[in-house]
């Protein structure tokens, strides 16, 4: 439902009881939420390859695709309100919707939703049509869709003094890159404009500095670890929870050699999952043996993550000392990286080897890392997730349809023979929110984590 079509609600409720009606919890518009997070976001440009979380996040504040998913991860209309290809499944049109403008009062022509998608989506023709754009692409890509809901189909306008304008719920009103953003309504937004009047996000800010700030009343939405989603529950903290889509791994320097991989198995068997998972994630999220969590792949649970120290032993006694001592990365803006990777060591150490942990070490064997999950399709987040590991075998079917399970099995498993990457855990993203925050019709986060403020609103402070 359209946030227009709110008013209407709000008479009829009004009438039907009386003064009574007028709840604290009834949406409005007005306000402005104050948001604290660890990432520090330095560009806007959507295009540049390898986007942070935090990055990801304010452009789904800023800018639209040509085509979004519904909550089954389904292509549906966004920017294109139609489409259809060829039967070879190379050329493909899509109808632009009318009466889109860029943040700057530019209209969204052809021409201007061409070049944002040939900027990013490679490997294909675009070009602008009567009403719409047409993609011609080297082979059939039937799931051009899905692909043009990602990054690839990101519409965005840069003028020639290098300004980025989106076509989002909000945009930029002030900008200091890696420091703090003010973003305003749009008040022309296609899908109703936002309730809030503005967005406030100040970057780089520690998850105890966030804490203390939501508690003092100066934020009202801070990121939080999973280890800290009970201890704020207990407190009767409202929080935003995704699904455990962050998976929480291992990652071996692709420069090392091949003979190691007695050690990178040694490694992975030493682990005690369930201990780490008991005490510093408090049991929230998944333990898993696999790249994709069990609630998407099905399959997950067919991974070994109990620990085999006694086997551990064996393969790291047969190595000499060199090769059984390591250098550990970990990034401090992960939450809990610090904890998790120094108890990761303990667990190393009673298997004879040795992990010298670090933060932000570029030189390190391996690294402990979070990524997130990109996509509701199996196969298509399989294929994206290996990608971005590291890890070169092809993990979806060249069709392009959806895999069956036991052929993405097969293909996951293929991906973790080398103990190049070893999975550990699947994490939900967790916001914390002041009492006055509240969602109209649909939830703050994703399943995936992707945030969806348009459809948040604040609570008067003296209702």
């Amino acid at each position: 439902m359209r946030r227009s079509a709110f008013f209407w609600l709000a008479v009829l409720s009004t009438q039907a009881f009386g003064p009574y009606g007028r709840a604290a919890t009834r949406p409005h518009y007005g306000g402005t939420l104050h948001i604290e997070w660890r990432g520090a976001v330095s560009s806007l440009d959507p295009t540049e390859p390898d986007r942070s979380p935090a990055a990801l996040r304010l452009d789904a504040l800023l800018f639209d695709h040509l085509v979004g998913v519904d909550d089954s991860g389904q292509p549906r209309p966004a920017l294109a309100v139609a489409w259809q290809h060829d039967p070879a499944e190379r050329r493909w049109y899509f109808r632009l919707r009318s009466g889109i403008r860029f943040h700057d009062g530019a209209p969204l022509s052809p021409t201007a939703a061409a070049a944002a998608v040939q900027a990013t989506l490679k490997g294909a023709a675009v070009s602008p049509a009567a009403d719409g754009i047409t993609i011609q692409c080297e082979t059939p890509c039937p799931d051009l869709p899905s692909e043009l809901a990602r990054a690839a189909g990101v519409i965005f306008a840069r003028s020639p003094n290098g300004n980025i304008s989106g076509t989002g719920p909000f945009q930029v009103a002030r900008w200091e890159p890696g420091k703090h953003a003010v973003l305003t309504a749009n008040e022309n937004y296609w899908e109703g404009r936002p309730f809030l009047d503005a967005v406030e996000i100040d970057m780089g800010r520690s998850a105890r500095d966030q804490l203390i700030d939501l508690e003092l009343g100066r934020a009202d939405v801070a990121e939080i670890g999973p280890g800290d989603t009970r201890r704020g529950g207990e407190r009767g903290r409202k929080t935003w929870t995704s699904a455990p889509a962050d998976l929480v791994a291992l990652v071996f320097s692709a420069s090392r050699p091949a003979e190691d991989t007695r050690v990178r198995e040694a490694l992975a068997l030493s682990i005690d999952r369930a201990a780490i998972y008991n005490v510093l994630l408090q049991r929230q999220g998944e333990i898993s043996g696999g790249l994709l969590p069990q609630w998407l792949s099905g399959y997950a649970f067919l991974f070994p993550t109990t620990p085999d120290l006694g086997r551990a032993r064996r393969l790291a006694a047969g190595l000499p000392p060199a090769a059984r001592s390591l250098s550990l990365s970990y990034d401090p803006a992960v939450p809990a990286a610090r904890l998790l990777a120094e108890r990761i060591a303990v667990n190393a150490r009673d298997a004879g080897i040795t992990l010298q942990v670090g933060a932000l070490n570029p030189r390190a064997d391996l690294r402990l890392v979070q990524a997130g999950i990109s996509s509701l399709d199996p196969g298509r987040a399989l294929a994206d997730l290996s990608a971005r590991l590291g890890l070169r075998e092809a993990a979806e079917p060249d069709s392009g349809l959806p895999a069956a399970p036991e052929a993405l099995y097969a293909a996951e498993k293929r991906l973790l023979e080398g103990f190049r990457v070893v999975p550990l855990f699947h994490v939900p993203e967790v916001c914390a929110l002041s009492a006055r925050v509240h969602t109209w019709l649909a939830p703050g986060l994703t399943r995936l984590g992707a945030w969806r403020l348009a459809d948040v609103w604040l609570a008067e402070s003296n209702p």
